[in-house]
């Protein structure tokens, strides 16, 4: 790895903190709700997991959105 892959793999890895948090903030702090609905196929995302897009950090970005929806109720 260069020094650029190590830099984006850190930014992935805090993007996937931060996200955590804000689905642990969603779930009320319930960690099995939020670990349930990141492992649970969703339609929006064309029946795949939230978790399965947490390796990039376009995938973190497209969970972060629907969170954002989520919360201004426009998807449910």
């Amino acid at each position: 790895l260069g020094a650029f892959d190590v830099i984006e793999e850190y930014t992935v890895a805090e993007l996937r903190d931060l996200v955590y948090r804000e689905i642990m903030e969603l779930f009320e702090g319930d960690r099995v709700a939020a670990d349930l609905w990141l492992s649970s196929p969703i339609k929006v995302l064309g029946d795949r997991t939230p978790a399965s897009f947490m390796a990039t950090k376009t995938g973190v970005q497209k969970i972060r959105n629907l969170l954002r929806k989520w919360e201004e109720g426009t998807v449910s």
